[in-house]
């Protein structure tokens, strides 16, 4: 489906016990925005694809102990991208609408399994961004308020490093290794999480990325 690496199994392995409030949440941090976007990207209003988002975890919990990643060209996301794409072609037909094409291709949309090119690069984008999200929020309560101030204002708001210095009453130098200490902790943290060696780039995120 698509070139992205592999989700974590460990945290895929921890949902299974619905006990684990702790992977639940993190789960949930990571893939709830992602599932809701896919919904409304779809043509859901906030109300439905707020409802079919939950539907899609609650399927997931259900049905995650019988997922399995060795299977090949499986993948978690491919399968969680199904179970959304499905619940959502279902709340169409319900309501006698097609989510992307006309009434006449609803057999022919059933027929596909994966995504499109263009849907699982848009969903691989999403993941890497919302995943960073995650990470910063864990990596930013580790660290000293000014040096992730430092990281955050020249790599992510891309501001001029002299203004920043100033700014924050730092030196260029202290700044520089101020934002090298934080990509560190934000490579390591990504890292534990997913089964992949440097092709997470933290230059990828965007001023509207949440800290």
């Amino acid at each position: 489906m698509d070139s992205s690496p592999p989700t974590r199994l460990s945290l895929i392995e921890k949902i299974k016990d619905p006990r684990d409030a702790e992977a639940w949440s993190e789960f949930a941090a990571i893939y709830y925005p992602l599932v809701f976007g896919i919904c409304r990207r779809k043509g859901l209003q906030h109300a439905d694809a707020t409802d079919i988002t939950q539907e899609v975890l609650s399927r997931v919990a259900n049905a995650v102990g019988s997922y399995r990643h060795d299977q090949p060209g499986s993948t978690f996301r491919g399968w969680l991208y199904r179970i959304t794409r499905n619940l959502t072609i279902d709340f169409f037909r319900q309501r006698g609408k097609d989510p992307v094409v006309g009434a006449d291709r609803q057999q022919e949309l059933h027929q596909i399994r994966e995504p499109s090119r263009e849907e699982s690069q848009e969903f691989h984008h999403a993941f890497r961004k919302q995943m960073f999200s995650v990470v910063a929020r864990v990596v930013q309560a580790q660290i000293h308020p000014q040096t992730w101030a430092a990281f955050w204002k020249t790599e992510v708001e891309r501001g001029d490093v002299s203004d920043v210095a100033q700014e924050l009453s730092m030196n260029r130098g202290a700044i520089y290794v101020a934002r090298s200490r934080v990509i560190a902790k934000l490579r390591k943290q990504i890292q534990t999480r997913m089964n992949e060696t440097g092709s997470f780039e933290i230059g990828i995120v965007s001023t509207e990325t949440e800290k």
